[in-house]
């Protein structure tokens, strides 16, 4: 009995020790104890359970329990590796060079340009919370979560311009951000995209606005006055819906995938009959020819809930994403066509952490340099 809670107690300290090394907490004294018990083995079922959160990304064509096991233990040995090596090297140059560990590249944040319809641009990311800038009646204000948020300064309050004034919010590479438009539709942009709106859709026949790159909609319902997005190759028309529309140049097709209500894809070339999209569908643009697919939506949007899902995903789209998110440059070396992936992993790890896992599965590896990535067989 009195064995039975020493080995509860002793399991408990070590799943407390894993977990502060983790949060970075541990004390000079602790890490020394960290390092000594990682050697003889004493934690390695405390890291395993605590990489299990960690480690999520897995081989699409392995459906084989045998298969799948293996590959698990793999990348939870190479995980808890790079953890042990990560505070062993902290360890001996603690004293030497501080708190300065192998430098990374960290993942992107809420970043993005206002540019006000005169010119002028306000930099999102450096700007305090609160008012930024009134516009022919409109309030145009950044909140403490970081969106911005149009409203109409007040009651009655009437347009002076006759014709529209418009913003653009543009992120960079590493970027994302939230906003609110006049009429309540939120809009979240991801990296490297741009949203041009008119500052008011008060007396307009319609609410258009311009999309480059990809954005998740959430349209307040209006149906008197219809919801347009435009975008290089095609239109949407939505009554009041929840979508997404992913319309990157570098991507070889643009897909507008519909979670709730209903939109309406039209082409702007040709003579093609538009196509109204039920809840769960994806139309995708390729070549100038239009297809329509039921997709896991959930995979689609992941993006805005701050996930990469790489489900059935080559390694090109893997990169693209990476890409945009980090803000690098990416080549390729020898022919990677018949890789697929899997699984999902947050946006918010260093990009080491991603492209260890990747590489973690055999099937790639990449060499770093700076802001450059090299994928390879």
């Amino acid at each position: 009995m009195y064995l039975r809670a020493f080995v509860m107690e002793e399991k408990d300290f070590y799943k407390t020790l894993v977990q502060r090394y983790i949060a970075q907490q541990l004390s000079d004294n602790e890490l020394e104890v960290f390092i000594y018990l990682s050697r003889i083995g004493k934690l390695d079922e405390a890291l395993m359970a605590a990489m299990d959160t960690e480690i999520e990304l897995i081989n699409t064509p392995a459906p084989q329990p045998k298969s799948r096991r293996l590959w698990y233990q793999i990348a939870a040995a190479a995980s808890i590796f790079l953890v042990l090596s990560i505070g062993i090297f902290f360890f001996i140059n603690n004293n030497k060079t501080g708190s300065q560990i192998n430098k990374d590249i960290d993942p992107g944040g809420y970043k993005a340009v206002l540019t006000l319809d005169n010119g002028k641009k306000i930099a999102l990311t450096d700007v305090a919370n609160g008012k930024l800038a009134e516009q022919d009646g409109i309030t145009i204000t950044k909140t403490k979560e970081g969106q911005l948020v149009y409203r109409i300064k007040a009651e009655g309050t009437e347009q002076t311009h006759v014709t529209p004034l418009f913003n653009t919010i543009s992120t960079p590479k590493g970027g994302r951000f939230q906003v609110d438009l006049p009429d309540g539709t939120k809009v979240w942009l991801n990296a490297a995209s741009s949203i041009k709106f008119p500052i008011s859709f008060a007396h307009l026949s319609s609410r258009k606005v311009e999309l480059t790159g990809e954005a998740y909609f959430e349209v307040a319902k209006n149906k008197s006055i219809p919801f347009f997005v435009n975008t290089n190759q095609q239109e949407i028309k939505v009554l009041g819906t929840h979508f997404n529309v992913n319309s990157y140049s570098n991507e070889p097709e643009a897909k507008t995938t519909l979670l709730e209500g209903s939109v309406q894809v039209n082409l702007l070339s040709g003579n093609k009959k538009p196509y109204m999209l039920k809840p769960g569908e994806q139309a995708t643009l390729n070549n100038g020819q239009l297809s329509v697919n039921v997709v896991d939506v959930a995979t689609e949007v992941a993006w805005k809930d701050g996930q990469f899902n790489f489900e059935e995903k080559d390694i090109y789209s893997i990169m693209r994403q990476i890409e945009r998110w980090y803000d690098i440059e990416v080549i390729y070396k020898g022919n990677l066509d018949k890789e697929t992936f899997g699984g999902k992993i947050s946006i918010n790890r260093p990009l080491k952490k991603i492209l260890n896992l990747l590489e973690s599965t055999g099937k790639v590896h990449f060499k770093i340099e700076g802001r450059r990535i090299t994928v390879m067989q």
